[in-house]
């Protein structure tokens, strides 16, 4: 049941993998639909061109950071004999919880960036 607990890596590993794809090919096109794609990255072709530079490195970051922090609670469950199936879920709520709060960063910082520019 313990290997469950690796199911707590897959949002950790696709932030990560995103992340390095968006980094080795990035989108020029803003109308493509592809790329990191949100309001705020599509507000002028300035914001978009700081968007898909700044947010692959941001995924990769907070991927490598998620993946620390779900290998420490999956080892702080498996020590407490959590049953498997909520520690599972536990992960997946921070998984989530983590990818929201890496578009949520990502978006602040492009508005911050342009702030002043309007």
């Amino acid at each position: 049941m313990q290997a469950l607990l690796v199911l707590n890596l897959i949002v950790p590993i696709i932030m990560i993998t995103v992340g390095a794809a968006l980094k080795k090919h990035p989108v020029s096109d803003i109308n493509s639909g592809n790329g990191y794609c949100t309001p705020a990255s599509r507000k002028s072709e300035a914001h978009w061109e700081y968007a898909q530079q700044m947010a692959p490195e941001r995924f990769i970051l907070l991927g490598k950071w998620l993946s620390l922090a779900e290998i420490a609670l999956s080892l702080i469950l498996f020590v407490f004999h959590v049953y498997a199936p909520y520690s599972v879920m536990t992960g997946s709520c921070l998984g989530f919880l983590w990818l929201g709060y890496a578009f949520y960063d990502t978006d602040k910082r492009i508005k911050e960036r342009f702030a002043d520019r309007g």
